[in-house]
């Protein structure tokens, strides 16, 4: 990636052992990472920061990963106040549970299906941060934002 910038990503799931195999293999692997528990905190997050991509598992509960995805993409709404147009990758165990065609045509941009080898889990994550970047070159990355607004409320 880009000099100094590690992709930040926000790992969406209540299943606490894909959450916590996820961040160490995503930190060991050169992400910065998050981890919420539920679609509405994900929701309120996005009030406050961004990421560079976000990964939500299909078997989340409450609102689910269709809700999420549609309220991330501002579905129902003015398209224009989206809360985020940054990759979406949705993890599923398999097809049955959550078909391709179905998760993109909810707004995701990518579904994985388990098992997860976390080694080629993350060369795919940086290559879509990588195509992302490349189509959006004048957007910063999540943690400059983050920064710029820390610095500026000092």
């Amino acid at each position: 990636m880009e000099g100094t910038h590690r992709p930040h990503i926000l790992i969406v799931s209540d299943d606490l052992e894909l959450s916590q195999f996820l961040r160490d293999g995503l930190t060991i692997a050169g992400f910065w990472t998050s981890v919420v528990a539920s679609a509405l905190q994900t929701l309120e997050l996005f009030r406050l920061r961004t990421f560079d991509i976000v990964v939500i598992d299909a078997l989340l509960e409450g609102l689910g990963f269709e809700e999420l995805v549609q309220r991330l993409r501002g579905a129902g709404e003015d398209l224009n106040q989206a809360r985020t147009d940054i990759p979406v990758l949705v993890i599923a165990e398999s097809e049955a549970e959550v078909a391709a065609d179905h998760a993109r045509k909810m707004g995701a941009d990518y579904v994985v299906y388990a098992p997860i080898e976390i080694d080629d889990f993350a060369l795919r994550l940086y290559g879509i941060v990588r195509a992302w970047r490349e189509a959006h070159p004048d957007r910063p990355w999540a943690d400059s934002v983050a920064r710029k607004r820390h610095s500026e409320s000092q």
